[in-house]
């Protein structure tokens, strides 16, 4: 716009005519600026914005920084300069300091003005809650509120072309326009219960200042959750708006009002993407000052040029660019639906990202999902299987039912399956083969013989019990320990066991079964299959009951199905070789391991 004529009124307000083209016309002076950089000018004074703020010894952020200033601090420009890249510089002074700082973080000083004479009028507010507006009429911008019973004091009055009185008053920090009825009793019997407004802090760094910006003294730091009273409201000359509020300690000051809430779903939540950080300042050029992880839960406190000023669940305040947030959140089970896959019944989510999930088992036949996700949407039909799920990834399932869960990038499936061995699909793999013979014991028996006796006798009783068994060998044949991870995880099967011959010294004996939790998602099933197998082979070959226990071996840790490995007795025993020699003790250890596995699809 045009500023084609000036005014100055009888009540000393300075008004400018300008040409917006189509159309001329006045506006109070207080509501422009000059063209140059929102207000800031040469040899006038300005305010540091942000925390931290690198005074350099140049135009650019290649200059070495000589000295950093603190949100608030008030400094004289006295240069201006746009360098290579159109980067907007000012040149400050503020004590023995001279040096350079980027245009986006300085603001105009903000006003201050005098207090009122002692010579004003004072008045009473008599309603409950009014208007501070920039001009003496309904129309203009609110620039604070008043409370009933607050005493302010009238510097001028006016009537406007509506033939309504209103008058001036002067807050200390701000001069408005009130409507002459807000000091008139009301004609109307009070509202009952009628109190002033309070809130609650719902941020971890908020302060109280003695002013309504930041240039003010810290008076006190509010206390999270804490209760205050609010008593009035003000936008500044940066037009932000401020809370006057009193708190639980009973001293009175400002706070911006985004510090305060009337519940926690007032709260703006954003989520951080991946590569997003907090910067000092709301710009690409500032520091980072922490790294994030996605999904990391951001409470917004304002907006400034596409970035967002923002506070993290921890009270860690900065700046984000908009574009690395979402508004909901990235760690969500969305989009449930039910397909039957291999004639299975399958309960199926999307995930928002590749996050980490886990989970547990529950007593009363329940499985509970966690990993930080923030919402599970819940099926709205019925599911045969299931009696109910809940928003908190709890899964209630009915007597008789069991599952089979597997973890994908993109998904989790539930296979909901009846109890019993009946369908249940079995991965058995006989270790070692081919050119791997294993441990050799005393007497020259190999164990990569032992295994696949054991697995091809295992594989007959599974299938006696109406399960569908998969061998990752049927053969004398080498596979890498990875080739037998991919069958399994490949497939839509709901068990992997591993069969082995342990060895170590002539005297060592006993039969051990292993499992892995610290990397395989299934490790909860893993634990509860390795239970149920240990005991039954146990109680069918007799041997020395060396316990269950948690390692790292390659077919358990890479494994994404429950998955266990057993060693059914020590081949470098002498007399335990003679029993791994046996048709009769692999049949024992082939119907130990079926009954595990039977009770293991039967309890929960």
């Amino acid at each position: 716009m045009t500023v084609i004529d000036k005014f100055t009124n009888s009540f000393g307000e300075t008004w400018y005519r300008v040409d917006l083209g189509n159309v001329k016309g006045w506006g109070p002076a207080d509501h422009f600026i000059t063209a140059s950089s929102s207000g800031i000018q040469v040899g006038k004074e300005a305010m540091i914005n942000s925390d931290n703020v690198n005074v350099r010894k140049g135009a650019t952020t290649s200059y070495e920084v000589i000295a950093k200033l603190s949100k608030g601090k008030i400094v004289k420009v006295i240069d201006s300069f746009k360098n290579k890249s159109n980067e907007l510089w000012y040149r400050i002074e503020t004590g023995s300091i001279k040096g350079w700082v980027y245009n986006e973080l300085l603001s105009p000083k903000p006003e201050a003005n005098p207090a009122p004479s002692a010579a004003a009028t004072v008045k009473t507010v008599q309603v409950d809650k009014t208007a501070v507006r920039r001009g003496a009429s309904d129309t203009y911008k609110a620039v604070a509120y008043l409370v009933k019973g607050q005493k302010v004091a009238i510097i001028d009055a006016f009537k406007n072309s509506k033939g309504e009185t209103w008058y001036r008053v002067d807050l200390g920090s701000v001069r408005g326009w009130v409507t002459e009825t807000a000091f008139k009793p009301s004609s109307l019997p009070p509202a009952p219960n009628t109190t002033v407004a309070t809130k609650y802090v719902g941020t971890k760094n908020a302060a109280l200042y003695a002013g309504a910006s930041f240039q003010y003294k810290v008076k006190e730091r509010l206390a999270y959750n804490s209760k205050v009273t609010v008593l009035s409201e003000y936008v500044n000359s940066l037009n932000q708006t401020w809370v006057q509020i009193k708190t639980s300690t009973g001293k009175t000051g400002w706070t911006p009002e985004y510090e305060l809430i009337s519940s926690k779903n007032d709260l703006q939540y954003v989520y951080a993407m991946n590569n997003a950080v907090i910067r000092r300042g709301a710009g690409a050029n500032y520091s980072v000052s922490a790294y994030l992880k996605v999904n990391d839960q951001l409470i917004v406190l304002q907006e400034l040029n596409g970035w967002l000023n923002v506070e993290t669940l921890g009270g860690k305040r900065g700046w984000i660019d908009k574009s690395l947030t979402s508004t909901v959140s990235m760690k969500r089970l969305i989009s449930p639906a039910v397909q039957t896959i291999d004639g299975d019944q399958h309960l199926i989510w999307k995930k928002t990202s590749n996050f980490k999930l886990s989970y547990s088992i529950l007593s009363s036949n329940r499985l509970k999902l966690s990993g930080g996700f923030t919402e599970v949407q819940v099926p709205s039909a019925k599911i045969e299987g299931i009696s109910s799920i809940d928003s908190s990834g709890v899964i209630t399932f009915e007597p008789g039912y069991t599952f089979t869960i597997r973890n994908y990038p993109d998904k989790v499936t539930i296979k909901i399956i009846p109890n019993g061995l009946v369908g249940k699909k079995i991965i058995v793999d006989a270790g070692h083969g081919g050119k791997d013979t294993g441990a050799v014991g005393p007497t020259g028996l190999r164990e990569k013989d032992v295994n696949l006796a054991t697995a091809l006798l295992l594989k007959a009783e599974l299938e006696k019990k109406g399960a569908i068994v998969t061998l990752t060998r049927s053969t004398d044949i080498f596979l890498e320990l990875q080739e037998r991870t991919a069958i399994a995880n490949a497939s839509n099967c709901d068990a992997f066991i591993s069969i082995h011959a342990d060895s170590f010294s002539s005297t060592s004996r006993g039969t051990t079964t292993y499992y892995n939790t610290t990397v395989n998602f299934n490790g909860p099933k893993s634990r509860k299959l390795a239970d149920a197998i240990q005991e039954n082979m146990i109680s069918s070959m007799g041997t020395y009951n060396r316990g269950v226990k948690e390692q790292e071996f390659y077919v358990n840790r890479m494994n994404q199905l429950p998955s266990i490995l057993v060693e059914l007795a020590f081949i470098s025993n002498p007399n335990e070789e003679k029993l791994l020699r046996s048709t009769d003790f692999r049949k024992k250890a082939a119907v130990g391991i079926t009954k595990g596995l039977e009770e293991y699809f039967t309890n929960f």
